[in-house]
C-alpha cells in the first residue's frame, strides 16, 4: 500500500542524490500538522535553472516508479520561478493527490522564507543542501499596506449591500447569490482574516474554519448557508451589522 511516508521516502531516495536538485520539502498540511486521511500532499523542489526539464522528468520517473499516473496535470503558476504540477498514482487513495512545485534555484532567497510562528504556512525539510528553506520573523509591515488596501476594497463592496437586496426583490435567486458571495461573504471573511490572519487575507474560506476561533467559524459557517431569497435578504441586514462591529475592531487596533 502507497502511503504518504514511502511516496515521500521513494523521492528522497531518487532525488537527493541529483546534483541539480538543492533541496525537497513539504508545505500545507503535512508541514503544519492539520493532515488527515482527506488532505493531499504538498512537495516542493529547489532545482538548477539549466535543469528545470531534468528536474521535472526525475520526479515523474520516481512517481511512475511506485504506480502509473492515472492523472496528471499542468498548472500555470503565477510566479515566473515555479513550475507545478498535479499528479494522482493509480491504485492509491483517491485523495491522495500530490501537488508538486519545483521552484528554480535563481528565485532570490530575500523574496521569500517561512516564519518560525506562523502555524498556517511552514515547511518541513526533507533534504537541503544549500539552506534553500529559511526560516526567519515575518514584519507585519510588509502586508500592512495590502490589507488596508484590502480594507478599503472590501468596505465599498459592503457598502453596495443593495445590489444583493434588488435581486432578491426581482425574485432571482442566482443572481441574488451570486451578489451575496461578491458584496457580503467576501467583506466579512476579508475582515476577519485582517483580524485573525493577517499575513494570510488571500485564502478566503480556505481552511477558514482551522483559522477562526470555534465560536467565529460557526458565526460565519451562519452566514455562508443560505437556501431561500428571504435568506439572503435577512442575512445581507445581519452581516451588515457584524461587518461594522469588526471595522470598528481593527479601527481601535490601528489608533
Amino acid at each position: 500500500m502507497v502511503t504518504k511516508q514511502s511516496l515521500i521516502a521513494n523521492l528522497k531516495q531518487q532525488l537527493e542524490p541529483l546534483d541539480y536538485v538543492y533541496a525537497l520539502w513539504l508545505e500545507g498540511s503535512d508541514a503544519n500538522g492539520t493532515a488527515d486521511a482527506y488532505s493531499d500532499i504538498d512537495l516542493w523542489a529547489d532545482v538548477a535553472d539549466e535543469k528545470e526539464q531534468e528536474a521535472i522528468a526525475s520526479v515523474e520517473s520516481a512517481l511512475r516508479g511506485i504506480a502509473p499516473f492515472d492523472f496528471c496535470h499542468i498548472m500555470t503558476h503565477g510566479h515566473p520561478k515555479i513550475r507545478q504540477r498535479i499528479y494522482h498514482l493509480a491504485g492509491t487513495d483517491p485523495y491522495l493527490m500530490i501537488d508538486f512545485c519545483w521552484q528554480l534555484h535563481s528565485r532570490p532567497r530575500d523574496s521569500y522564507s517561512f516564519d518560525p510562528d506562523d502555524t498556517i504556512e511552514t515547511a518541513r525539510v526533507i533534504f537541503d543542501k544549500d539552506d534553500v528553506i529559511r526560516f526567519c520573523p515575518r514584519d507585519p509591515l510588509s502586508f500592512a499596506a495590502a490589507n488596508q488596501a484590502l480594507m478599503s476594497d472590501m468596505t465599498y463592496r459592503m457598502a453596495q449591500h443593495i445590489r444583493v437586496v434588488k435581486y432578491v426583490k426581482r425574485g432571482l435567486f442566482p443572481e441574488a447569490f451570486a451578489a451575496y458571495g461578491q458584496y457580503v461573504l467576501e467583506p466579512l471573511v476579508a475582515l476577519l482574516r485582517v483580524i485573525h490572519t493577517p499575513a494570510h487575507t488571500d485564502y478566503g474560506l480556505l481552511h477558514i474554519s482551522n483559522h477562526l476561533p470555534q465560536d467565529l467559524a460557526a458565526r460565519l459557517a451562519f452566514f455562508v448557508k443560505v437556501g431561500s431569497l428571504s435568506e439572503i435578504e435577512d442575512k445581507t441586514a445581519w452581516a451588515k451589522t457584524w461587518f461594522d462591529e469588526l471595522k470598528a475592531i481593527i479601527d481601535r487596533t490601528e489608533t
